[in-house]
């Protein structure tokens, strides 16, 4: 009996021979220094800061925050809300004011505000009552005609009678 030499049957033969190993490498990324390596480049930048001494932001809000230790009460409850907004938090709501009162205190405001235009108003007045007027310059031209003079209407008016030459057409 004779074998019918398939490829398959070739290729199992020479399987050693054909075998191929292929290796996956993911790729790497580059290696993170190392705390010496870092300690070496501190020593040749020598600068007297490091990361935890730049962080701003935090050692601004530690000064907020105490800062708000010394409130008491409502100070501090106010306190601690405009810091959570400048944070990113939405501020809270209006309180609800009745809508009767919220126009009295209104007619209420608008009331004191025409007293106080009322007190300014005398006040100018009276400072305005002992002063007098200046009189001379009206028209402030960068004192440019002091130096000439203005045009009265008593020139013009003489300067009328003098024979004016007509022009030929």
């Amino acid at each position: 009996m004779s074998i019918v030499l398939t490829k398959a049957a070739l290729a199992l033969k020479n399987a050693d021979s054909n075998f191929k190993v292929v290796k996956f490498e993911s790729h790497k990324p580059k290696k993170k220094q190392t705390l010496e390596d870092e300690n070496k480049i501190d020593e040749q930048n020598k600068t007297p800061y490091t990361k935890k001494d730049v962080d701003l932001k935090k050692i601004r809000h530690e000064v907020v925050k105490f800062g708000m230790s010394g409130f008491d009460g409502s100070k501090k409850e106010e306190a601690k809300i405009a810091l959570a907004v400048s944070l990113g938090a939405k501020p809270p709501k209006r309180e609800y004011i009745n809508y009767k009162e919220l126009m009295q205190k209104r007619k209420q405001e608008k009331l004191e505000q025409n007293k106080e235009k009322q007190l300014m108003i005398s006040k100018t007045i009276l400072k305005t009552a002992g002063k007098k007027k200046k009189k001379g310059i009206n028209n402030d031209v960068g004192h440019f005609l002091d130096n000439y003079g203005k045009v009265q209407k008593k020139d013009l008016k003489n300067n009328k009678k003098a024979p004016v030459k007509k022009k030929k057409s």
